[in-house]
């Protein structure tokens, strides 16, 4: 879920993602990034990691860039997480729709949330 609110830049926001823990370990985020061209933000490095509980509940905060107008809609965005769970990291991308409201601001829709174990397209030894 997102919430987001005017930095007073026209095209800065604050935005403040929720995330749910549904798994029996501890979920640890170290980045996070929002990646789309019309919906983007830089790296964000969590020091110390975000901590969510085994089934809790988490918010990371980042400020993203999105000058669309009133109406406009962003297919394709992701935010994009790097993280720790069950003793291995993790990226977590999910897939957002973000749309513009009658105010200028952007809200998201999750579409699709996927993980891919770091490293898991490198060679293993052996």
């Amino acid at each position: 879920m997102l919430e987001a609110s005017s930095t007073g830049a026209p095209d800065r926001w604050r935005t403040a993602w929720s995330i749910e823990n549904t798994g029996d370990s501890p979920l640890e985020i170290f980045r996070a990034r929002l990646p789309h061209g019309k919906f983007r933000s830089e790296e964000k490095v969590f020091a110390p990691p975000v901590a969510i509980a085994p089934r809790g509940n988490g918010r990371i905060e980042i400020e993203a860039r999105c000058g669309e107008a009133p109406g406009a809609e962003v297919e394709n965005g992701f935010l994009i997480l790097r993280a720790a769970y069950g003793g291995d990291q993790w990226l977590i991308l999910a897939r957002l729709r973000i749309r513009i409201d009658p105010h200028g601001t952007p809200a998201a829709a999750t579409e699709l949330i996927s993980i891919q174990r770091v490293g898991f397209s490198e060679p293993r030894a052996g």
